[in-house]
């Protein structure tokens, strides 16, 4: 029987965000997979779900902890692993029913290994694939050579694929998360070939609960190739000095990516502190959400605001 969980690593100095995200997961997406954190002893995790960390010593390395969890859940019988960072909690309700079975079923269907939650239907990315039918809910197929495979905003891996990206990123000098997206996204990595042909990208509008028709789909198209364009400035700005001011002058990473598991592009920490864009997403809705706003105060009880 095909058995599906969820992982979600845990960066120490960040363990503070693990709960929110637990309880934000258990509100928009109730009858989820069996939740797994990692990176944190018994004593640290609490009432999380978790496999515990071996090592109480600080610092932990970061892609040995989460080989060491996906390998004791391979052996638990999980075949599909929705693999996910502490700070990317779901920021609206879920599709169940995407998350649970139509994509776990394209996956088989497709023989695929990886399944991109955030979608090619963003402001970042123009085609960089062929797209599939509306039967199989307008996937992406990653076939071009620097397509982003094996990235980590939340995303589904097929666990054989999971553990054997771990273990090539554990052979490499920098295993942590940004090293995992470097390395093993490169044409030339050593992983199956397989693997690799088996990447896809859902459309985030063929999987929301919030499904947008018409003006709306236009919109974003437009949208897209707007920040395209723009963002092909970037390298040029850079070799001015300018272009990580740039960047977030024309906010590339802020961006809220409503689709079967609703997120924020960048997540809720940058560059060591709360993200403020999400700050000022909070700020924006009408009702705000006690539990956003008691993440908040922790982040500034932490020291992270």
């Amino acid at each position: 029987m095909d058995k599906v969980c969820i992982l979600i690593s845990v960066y120490h100095p960040y363990r503070w965000i693990a709960p929110f995200t637990w309880k934000l997961i258990e509100r928009f997406w109730p009858d989820h997979p069996p939740i797994f954190f990692c990176g944190l002893t018994s004593e640290e995790a609490g009432e999380l779900p978790h496999i515990p960390c071996a090592s109480e010593q600080l610092p932990r390395v970061w892609g040995g902890f989460v080989l060491d969890a996906a390998r004791e859940l391979s052996a638990r019988g999980f075949t599909k692993c929705y693999f996910l960072l502490e700070d990317h909690p779901p920021l609206g309700p879920c599709h169940s029913e995407h998350l649970g079975k139509t994509l776990p079923a394209l996956m088989d269907e497709l023989g695929g290994s990886y399944i991109g939650l955030m979608g090619w239907d963003n402001r970042r990315f123009l085609k960089r694939g062929p797209i599939l039918p509306k039967a199989q809910r307008r996937l992406m197929h990653l076939t071009a050579t620097h397509a982003p495979r094996f990235h980590l905003h939340p995303s589904l891996f097929r666990m054989e694929t999971l553990v054997g990206c771990l273990e090539y990123l554990v052979t490499k000098t920098n295993p942590t998360p940004w090293g995992f997206e470097k390395n093993c996204d490169k044409p030339e990595a050593p992983l199956a070939q397989e693997w690799k042909d088996g990447c896809y990208q859902i459309c985030g509008e063929e999987l929301s609960l919030n499904s947008g028709v018409g003006l709306r789909r236009h919109g974003r198209s437009i949208e897209r190739i707007v920040y395209h364009r723009l963002m092909s400035l970037t390298p040029i700005l850079q070799k001015a000095g300018v272009g990580m001011a740039y960047w977030d002058a024309l906010g590339f990473d802020n961006y809220f990516y409503d689709g079967p598991f609703p997120m924020i592009y960048s997540g809720l920490m940058a560059r060591a502190k709360i993200n403020p864009f999400f700050t000022r997403y909070l700020k924006s809705r009408e009702n705000q959400d006690p539990l956003l706003q008691e993440l908040l105060a922790a982040a500034e009880t932490s020291g992270f605001a």
